[in-house]
């Protein structure tokens, strides 16, 4: 059993996404940063269970009452396992008893903790990502308890790989042109890929970064939004949609950014200041 004594900032349960529902006007949730995600899947293996705990800026601490494996991957985060410091993208053999404690994401924002077990969750909608109103709660609890099976832990040392996660200080972010590029003037094209744009907001269902220029655009009938599409509102500033976006929207959609570019954004704090660029140039 994994039991939650602290639970952290913004600490969820996701799996590979919720499918099949957008129709229903469902998102699709799942993980934020989904290299991260599937590192994680890859270095612990588990055919039964694709569930892995996101931590957004401070993660939980967590008493393990089952022997079991794990890995941390995504954003840098201070973490000790019974007051021993743990690295990144490392397999870590926990005893009976262990305390996990995960402290502050220091590069990036989010991070991912993943057990090679399997979690005994209830699927809303066939998946355990917390999404509300479709499962009971948006995040993790104090106090929550979660039992899961799991093979015996082997005797041997950890395993630690090397990998490049250099695309989470990334500032460039690698672009496609959306639907509705053409609807931009060449000039608003250019200018579009020379600016700088601060991150204004995020949260789970996306990026607001600030535009400094606005645009003529008429009324558009609401149309299909995807994790990475880059709206352009009236006023100029630019929403990106992440995992649990709206399934529609009315606004100018000028870009699509690639996998590796949302998993770069995902990691952005407030403040930050990102620009575009567009792969087919």
């Amino acid at each position: 059993m994994i039991e939650v004594i602290n639970a952290g900032f913004f600490t969820t349960l996701q799996d590979k996404g919720r499918k099949g529902y957008r129709h229903l006007g469902v998102p699709l949730s799942g993980p934020m940063d989904p290299k991260a995600y599937e590192l994680a899947l890859a270095l612990l293996p588990c055919e039964e269970d694709f569930t892995v705990i996101e931590c957004t800026l401070i993660g939980p601490t967590l008493r393990l009452h089952k022997a079991v494996r794990f890995v941390l991957t995504g954003g840098t985060i201070d973490a000790y396992l019974d007051e021993k410091p743990l690295e990144m993208f490392r397999v870590y053999n926990a005893q009976q008893g262990s305390l996990l404690r995960l402290g502050k994401v220091k590069k990036g924002i989010r991070a991912y903790l993943r057990f090679q077990a399997e979690l005994s969750l209830k699927k809303y909608l066939g998946s355990t990502s917390f999404f509300s109103p479709i499962t009971p709660a948006n995040k993790m609890q104090k106090g929550e308890k979660i039992p899961f099976k799991t093979a015996p832990v082997l005797d041997r040392n950890p395993v630690h790989i090397r990998y490049d996660a250099s695309y989470i200080n990334a500032k460039e972010l690698a672009v496609l042109p959306g639907p509705d590029w053409d609807k931009l003037s060449q000039t608003d094209q250019e200018k579009l890929m020379c600016e700088t744009y601060p991150v204004m907001g995020q949260n789970r269902m996306g990026y607001r970064l600030k535009g400094n220029f606005t645009i003529d655009s008429k009324a558009l009938l609401s149309q299909l939004v995807l994790p990475g599409r880059v709206q352009l509102t009236p006023s100029g500033e630019l929403l990106i949609a992440t995992a649990d976006c709206q399934v529609t929207g009315g606004y100018l959609q000028i870009l699509q950014l690639t996998a590796v570019a949302l998993a770069s954004l995902v990691q952005k704090r407030e403040g930050e200041a990102l620009t575009f660029r567009n792969i087919l140039d």
